[in-house]
């Protein structure tokens, strides 16, 4: 129910040790408080490596005259490791790569529920997703000292990451404060999402969306300055799970029949992806 009303549920006892997280938490830290000169020497094309304050732009992948440069800084990894990807750090190297060990498996567990729940074989998405492009982002959105807290009117809300999508089948997100995260319902509604630290926040991406029919929503979610933590550090770790770059996504059994045909023509999970970290980042990016 929760992934047709608003596309956001929660996670307990999903058998990731909450110390291995923290010890991501802290790795990461440690990290961002690097010289930008240090943290720099980790690049890659796609969006890989460490990305600087600025440099994203995920409201241009709703809005394309969007001109928001989001208040954050992030470290993008993904596997196999590459040196111009992951930091010579041993201790972040081996932390994350646990780490992304478990959200790995847990997203297998998902989909197999996710197939479940749509009334297909538990098997249904394995040979879709065997191969999945997968990304553990690091992010830390530096202190914001002179902002005030949002007001009632639309208009005036400050983001730390303007409202978009996520891209791909779902993500999990983990944060030791989730403070400021909102997602928007069905009925339009900004809603706060608050979860336990020793919960993971999932949400549901743009091409799960559009295997459903937009049964299940890909919801409008973002960051902004929460009045309780107002001017200072957020962090937060986000996992995105996304099809093996070379499935086609086209509606599933069951989501559409001849009252309700389906809304989106076949596409490439590859080319889906290039589009919207092409719009983000405002060049043209192709997957390795």
């Amino acid at each position: 129910q929760a992934c047709e009303d608003i596309g956001f549920f929660m996670v307990k006892n999903h058998g990731i040790p909450l110390d291995l997280i923290r010890q991501v938490q802290s790795n990461a830290t440690s990290f961002f408080d690097l010289s930008l000169e240090c943290k720099q020497r980790t690049s890659a094309p796609f969006g890989l490596g460490y990305m600087g304050q600025g440099t994203e732009n995920v409201g241009a992948t709703i809005k394309d005259e969007s001109t928001v440069q989001d208040f954050k800084e992030s470290l993008n990894l993904n596997l196999p490791v590459r040196d111009e990807v992951w930091p010579d750090i041993p201790e972040l190297k081996q932390i994350c790569q646990d780490y992304y060990s478990g959200v790995s498996n847990l997203s297998d567990q998902l989909m197999r529920l996710f197939a479940l729940a749509l009334d297909l074989d538990e098997h249904f998405f394995d040979d879709k997703v065997n191969n999945a492009f997968t990304c553990l982002r690091l992010l830390n959105y530096p202190e914001q000292p002179n902002v005030k807290a949002a007001s009632s009117s639309e208009n005036e809300v400050i983001t730390r990451n303007a409202e978009h999508t996520d891209y791909g089948t779902l993500t999990i997100l983990w944060s030791p404060d989730s403070r400021g995260l909102q997602a928007k319902s069905r009925q339009g509604k900004w809603i706060d999402v608050v979860a336990p630290v020793d919960h993971f926040i999932i949400n549901i991406g743009d091409l799960m969306m559009n295997w459903t029919n937009d049964k299940w929503i890909s919801t409008l979610h973002r960051v902004i300055p929460h009045p309780e933590t107002l001017g200072q550090r957020r962090m937060s770790i986000p996992f995105f799970h996304n099809p093996n770059p070379d499935s086609m996504i086209e509606c599933i059994p069951g989501c559409f029949s001849e009252d309700n045909p389906a809304k989106y023509k076949p596409i490439l999970a590859k080319h889906h992806m290039e589009m919207k970290v092409s719009k983000a980042l405002g060049k043209e990016e192709k997957m390795e």
